[in-house]
């Protein structure tokens, strides 16, 4: 049988135990017959759904835990504002040097290019 058939199988009566359906009526009836092994699966997962109750965590543990999330949060957030702080920094000294190399080029280029005048008005 197919692995697939059997997950579907498995998760088909999975929803019949949820529902409360148990022995018998929570078997699915077309496969049944085709796997032994199926059978034992199914009959596996009714005793382990039997044996599983629900839990409700302590109100103590509600709140600890809900605090320690809200204070990585905030600390998350911290962090980021220092990223975002350091790139912009990084972003503002890059534009500065950008901007000092293309005023140094400028102020290069109109050196010559006035050097260039004198000499021809002195010629």
């Amino acid at each position: 049988m197919d692995d697939r058939i059997i997950a579907d199988i498995l998760a088909e009566q999975a929803d019949r135990l949820i529902e409360g359906r148990r022995g018998a009526e929570a078997l699915p009836d077309e496969e049944l017959e085709e796997s032994a092994s199926l059978a034992v699966l199914l009959e596996l997962a009714e005793d382990v759904q039997s044996a599983l109750t629900p839990v409700e965590p302590s109100p103590t543990f509600v709140g600890r835990l809900s605090r320690q999330l809200s204070d990585r949060m905030v600390e998350g957030s911290r962090e980021m504002s220092r990223r975002a702080r350091r790139a912009i920094i990084i972003v503002a000294a890059a534009f500065g040097s950008a901007v000092s190399l293309v005023w140094a080029v400028g102020i290069v280029i109109y050196l010559i290019r006035h050097r260039e005048q004198r000499q021809v008005r002195a010629q």
